[in-house]
Formats: structure tokens, C-alpha cells, sequence
């Protein structure tokens, strides 16, 4: 694994649990939605999980990828682990996509 692979890697795992984290953090003992970057972000704990898997499976599993032989059992696992994260990061990104729909503005008002 190329040096520009690993920064890669770090970046990709270090930004998506720094921004899980902070969705966390700032999720607590509130009922409003919490506000990043000047927007509200709604369900943050859906939201938090999701960075988690993308963190752990883009980055972590990118670190990991070479640490076993190409097509041992090790591999494999890890390559399903990598992929049950990934997988479960779209469902929750789905999840929290539909069910936060925006509002349409009425346009007989206008």
C-alpha cells in the first residue's frame, strides 16, 4: 500500500468519526435537532451511526486490506466485515433521507 493510499485511508476514517462524534456530542439531552455548519441536522444518532460505518469501513478497512495474504480467510472476513459496514451506512443514510422529508413551499401563497 502506497503512502498516499494510507493518508487516504486516515482521512477517509479520521473525518467520518470526527463527524460522528461531534453528532453525538451535540445530539445530547436536547429535543432540537442540533445545527452543523449552520443547517439543523435531523435524527443525529441515525446520522452519527452512519459516519461511524463509513468510517469504519472505507477507512479502517482500507488500512486493514493488506495486513492478510490476497484470498486467505482473513481476507475474506475482513472483506465482508468492510462490506456489512458499507452496506449498513447506505441503509442508514437511506433511512435518514426518507425519513426527513423537506418541505415543499406553497406556491398558492407566494
Amino acid at each position: 500500500m502506497g503512502s498516499v493510499d494510507v493518508v487516504l485511508a486516515v482521512i477517509a476514517a479520521a473525518a467520518n468519526l470526527a463527524f460522528a462524534t461531534v453528532l453525538f456530542h451535540k445530539s445530547r439531552g436536547g429535543t432540537t435537532a442540533p445545527r452543523i455548519f449552520g443547517r439543523p441536522q435531523p435524527q443525529p444518532r441515525l446520522r452519527a451511526m452512519m459516519h461511524v460505518c463509513l468510517g469504519l469501513g472505507t477507512g479502517v478497512g482500507w488500512l486493514a486490506k493488506d495486513t492478510f495474504p490476497p484470498h486467505s480467510t482473513g481476507d475474506t472476513v475482513l472483506f465482508n466485515v468492510a462490506r456489512v459496514l458499507l452496506l449498513a451506512a447506505v441503509v442508514s443514510a437511506l433511512l435518514s433521507a426518507f425519513r426527513h422529508s423537506r418541505p415543499i413551499g406553497d406556491r398558492a401563497a407566494r
